[in-house]
């Protein structure tokens, strides 16, 4: 009998195609909806996933911060403080940080506006200098995407009066490894030159690699003056340390000492984001359900259709002995079949939608702080998404008949035969 009543479903569908396939075309509409965002939303956030990863959730970053600033992260908090800009040059003792057992490492830099003039540079302009502290580099390799020198070497422990330059500038500049640039008319020497790269950054890892000018902290202390003075400070955790408690003994720390600072983690920033992230594709998801239930709405409306140009047939089909419970699977069956279709060919068109819309997003899905441009971005499709997907659109097709089938099960013989 089963096989009866998909063969007779199949028959009024195919029967009726125009009507079907507007019947599916609701349902493809609200499937591919709902398979394109969550796709998105799902490739967006192991987007997030990895570039955090790549930086590493035992990295705090931190900064000064004065009475003004405690303020202003009572309000907004320390991210969006973070992502502000270049933090003003602060005296920080950073060596009280060995007096945490947390602590493995630490490293800072301080960030500087300067007069810069070359030989080959026509007059003269004013430039952010980055001062670096020994092994900074080195220890927070991920911070600096790398810090990728193409000509000459990185800094060491005996360099003095040296520089190494961001690809960009170094073309402004004129200049190659072993040319002079002065900085505040103070003679310094290239001795490196990074590998063109666009990074855009924020809070976890450096802004404008291809513009930098990076010189041993020592020595930009000798042409500023102040020592200690940092703009911010970069803190590895030592493994198994929990990231928020060592925040906090931080903070906790310098405090104590009268030197208030902030940090914020990319364990604490992976969290703020992906929650947003989240909440963004529950909202977008419920939005593209409403389609889907239209669609369902729509394949109601077919299947009441036609119970009433097939009440004769129905009352046929009981005449010759069909049960309440054959007519009705009938019906379930069409209708189920009708979501089925529309399922699957909606699941064809999200993925679809979802691989065009990912090429366009990829460029723009970097998080601020995290990473370069060069991160890949892919929807995700997992396997419950697909099987649940269609399984839900089957069901959705069903229950949709439902009502229309109960009615078709319920028409007495007699009054089914009159019916023209």
């Amino acid at each position: 009998m089963l096989r009866d009543n998909i063969r007779l479903a199949l028959h009024n569908i195919l029967h009726r195609r125009v009507r079907s396939w507007l019947t599916i075309l609701g349902i493809i509409v609200g499937v591919a909806a709902v398979v394109a965002l969550i796709s998105i939303g799902d490739g967006m956030r192991n987007s997030v996933q990895a570039q955090f990863e790549d930086i590493g959730y035992s990295t705090i970053m931190l900064v000064p911060s004065g009475p003004e600033d405690q303020a202003k992260e009572a309000k907004a908090g320390a991210m969006g403080r973070m992502f502000g800009g270049n933090q003003e040059p602060t005296e920080i003792n950073l060596d009280i940080l060995g007096r945490l057992p947390q602590i493995a490492s630490y490293g800072a830099m301080r960030v500087e506006t300067a007069m810069i003039t070359s030989e080959h540079m026509g007059g003269q302009g004013f430039l952010r200098v980055i001062g670096l502290t020994d092994g900074m580099t080195d220890a927070f390799n991920a911070y600096f995407s790398g810090f990728p020198i193409v000509q000459g070497h990185e800094f060491t422990p005996e360099d003095a009066d040296v520089l190494i330059l961001g690809n960009q500038v170094a073309s402004d500049l004129g200049v190659n490894v072993g040319d002079p640039v002065q900085i505040e008319n103070t003679a310094f020497t290239v001795i490196g030159i990074l590998a063109a790269r666009d990074t855009k950054a924020g809070a976890m890892t450096f802004r404008g690699l291809d513009t930098g000018l990076f010189v041993p902290m020592r020595d930009l202390e000798a042409v500023f003056g102040g020592e200690n003075k940092i703009s911010q400070a970069l803190i590895e955790i030592s493994d198994g340390t929990d990231v928020i408690v060592a925040s906090n003994a931080i903070k906790a720390l310098y405090t104590d000492l009268g030197t208030p600072v902030s940090t914020m983690s990319a364990e604490e920033m992976s969290q703020r984001i992906m929650g947003v992230l989240g909440g963004i594709q529950r909202a977008l998801t419920a939005i593209a359900a409403i389609a889907l239930l239209v669609g369902g709405i729509g394949v109601m409306n077919t299947m009441y259709t036609s119970v009433l140009e097939r009440t004769r047939d129905i009352g046929i089909m009981k005449a010759v002995g069909a049960k309440d419970r054959d007519v009705m699977a009938l019906f379930l069956i069409e209708s189920g079949l009708l979501g089925i279709v529309g399922g699957g060919l909606g699941i064809l068109a999200g993925v679809g939608i979802s691989s065009v819309a990912g090429g366009m997003l990829a460029g723009s899905l970097v998080v601020p702080g995290v990473a370069d441009t060069t991160t890949s971005f892919a929807a995700s499709y997992s396997p419950l998404l697909i099987i649940g997907t269609l399984v839900f659109s089957a069901l959705l097709g069903a229950l949709a008949g439902a009502l229309p089938a109960r009615r078709a099960a319920k028409l007495r013989p007699v009054e089914a035969l009159r019916y023209e």
